[in-house]
């Protein structure tokens, strides 16, 4: 069955940047349908019920970078969004028991560093780290709302030889090197190398692993640009969605759908219509065909150009240079349902239990336990001590659990897709139960109040969320696959090959997570192109067929 209508646009995927990008093509007057493979709209950004009667985050848990023009733009506030805001960004916890809280306030964040500093020197070195990173960010001059430079333009902006200097350590030196010219300190040391490794499978020894700090800079220079700026250093504030990391895109939906955006769940994509070398459409596994003049893919970008499309479509050159696209995950998901609440080892009061318990929290103890989580997932194995991130979304939202209930969603790091012997569905329940391990060495009460645990490994994702080796961010944003080469040279710009066919994720550039950005840039691209007349498609020379 065929739908005759032919759409101005169709948009592969509801993940937030394709809901962000529909909104703007809907917005300029274009008649768009979404289409979801999941029963439900959000992509990785959802709320679910994991166990019966607890709801939460069930893989993104956080939407720090989300840009204030999109909330504005979409009236989400309209449409049933609500934040709170937490009094504790972060929580790093370490292995003596002691945790680092950044606190939003100047004087008392400072006081919190100087217990964990040695000496003048450290308390000086991590202000001197930040300022080094705002230097590079503004020194390379540019913006997440541009068109992607290519490296060789970014690098020239670095004149001088102490420039030079700082460019090459973050882009080609590792994080590691950078932090330990500052920092003595090994808790303040892991503090800033957790935030550099968290979603790529780098270790903090690994050349190029200090660029992922300096997306933060970069995006605030790039919101100054457009009036959006709001400083928040290493984003010690934070923004909670009432409701999880759902209730964003659910809102996005609603406002979509009140400009007359169609969107379809429960519905995969089978391939991206091509004729003439132009996209015209997509098939659906179902059989049904829809037809539209431009096509918007939010999938990941090697599974877009390589199993919707075929060789002779994309061109047989440029569709073997993306099977190169290097997607290793490095990341599995651990979920919790608490029958009472977690008591963190670091609390030294129940209000700062209660406090510690609506934040972001972080089992990073050093640089060296970071980077033996990175040698064993090289090696394919995991580390019975793994890098852990959470949150505990019903701490902040108490309907999201039965009364006196808690929903953990955790984050864990440094886990490889392809492993070395045995199958993830034979290691599943050992991941989750060696996580729980490391997790009570700060939360001593965590087995007396554990009700039940569930793990999406890295293969999982890749089942259930169409994450190509578990990858989040659809592949590392790391040199190499940043700039003019995200998700690979000569199909940047949201561009690709195939005429009318665009790419949104954050597997383009920037990347930035949950920012909408990607989305907003790719709507943007469209618009223009249709206004100039052009069918719009990279300049990338295909192989003769």
């Amino acid at each position: 069955m065929n739908d005759n209508q032919m759409y101005d646009a169709i948009v592969i995927g509801t993940g937030h940047s394709g809901l962000v990008a529909a909104h703007y093509l809907a917005r300029a007057g274009w008649s768009v349908l979404m289409v979801e493979r999941r029963d439900m709209v959000g992509g990785t950004c959802v709320t679910e019920e994991i166990f019966p009667g607890y709801r939460g985050s069930s893989v993104a848990n956080s939407s720090h970078s989300l840009d204030p023009r999109i909330i504005a733009d979409m009236e989400l506030e309209r449409f049933g969004l609500r934040f709170t805001r937490p009094e504790l960004g972060s929580l790093t916890m370490f292995d003596d028991g002691r945790a680092l809280a950044p606190w939003p306030n100047r004087e008392r964040r400072h006081a919190e560093i100087a217990r964990f500093a040695h000496g003048v020197a450290d308390i000086d070195g991590y202000s001197g780290l930040l300022r080094f990173f705002a230097s590079v960010a503004r020194t390379m001059d540019i913006s997440f709302y541009d068109p992607p430079p290519s490296l060789a333009t970014v690098a020239s902006r670095f004149r001088t030889p102490e420039e030079q200097q700082a460019f090459e350590s973050v882009m080609f030196g590792s994080v590691a090197g950078i932090i330990e010219r500052y920092l003595a300190s090994p808790e303040l040391q892991a503090f800033f190398a957790g935030t550099a490794v968290a979603t790529n499978f780098v270790g903090p020894r690994t050349p190029g692993s200090g660029y992922l700090l300096l997306q933060r800079p970069l995006w605030e220079q790039s919101m100054k640009r457009v009036g959006t700026h709001d400083e928040n250093e290493l984003m010690m504030r934070n923004a909670a969605p009432l409701g999880g990391i759902g209730a964003i895109t659910e809102a996005m939906a609603e406002s979509n759908r009140a400009l007359g955006v169609q969107i379809l769940t429960g519905v995969e994509v089978a391939k991206i219509l091509v004729e003439g070398h132009r996209a015209v459409g997509v098939a659906l596994e179902d059989g049904r065909e829809f037809r539209a003049r431009r096509v918007l893919s939010n999938a990941n970008p090697k599974l877009t150009l390589t199993r919707m499309l075929t060789p002779a479509e994309l061109g047989e050159d440029v569709y073997a240079q993306a099977k190169r696209i290097n997607m290793k995950g490095s990341s599995a998901k651990v979920h919790l349902a608490l029958k009472g609440t977690p008591r963190f080892a670091a609390a030294s009061s129940e209000e700062e239990n209660r406090l510690f318990l609506a934040t972001n929290f972080r089992v990073a103890p050093s640089i060296d336990v970071l980077q033996n989580a990175y040698n064993e997932a090289v090696m394919g194995r995991w580390t019975e001590r793994p890098t852990i991130s959470g949150i505990i979304s019903s701490a902040l939202d108490p309907s999201l659990t039965p009364p006196g209930c808690h929903f953990v969603s955790l984050s864990i790091r440094g886990i490889p897709y392809h492993l070395a012997s045995g199958t993830w569905d034979e290691q599943r329940d050992d991941l989750g139960k060696a996580v729980i391990a490391t997790l009570e060495e700060h939360v001593p009460n965590l087995t007396d109040v554990l009700h039940d645990f569930h793990v999406y490994t890295p293969l999982d994702l890749e089942r259930e969320f169409a994450l190509a080796e578990g990858n989040g961010a659809h592949g590392d944003i790391v040199p190499g696959q940043i700039f003019d080469s995200r998700p690979m040279p000569g199909c940047a710009d949201h561009r690709t090959p195939v005429e009318s066919l665009y790419l949104c994720g954050v597997g383009t550039w920037p990347g930035n997570f949950m920012s909408g950005v990607t989305g907003y840039n790719a709507s943007r691209r469209m618009l223009a192109d249709a206004r100039d007349g052009r069918v719009g498609s990279t300049t990338t020379t295909r192989s003769k067929q």
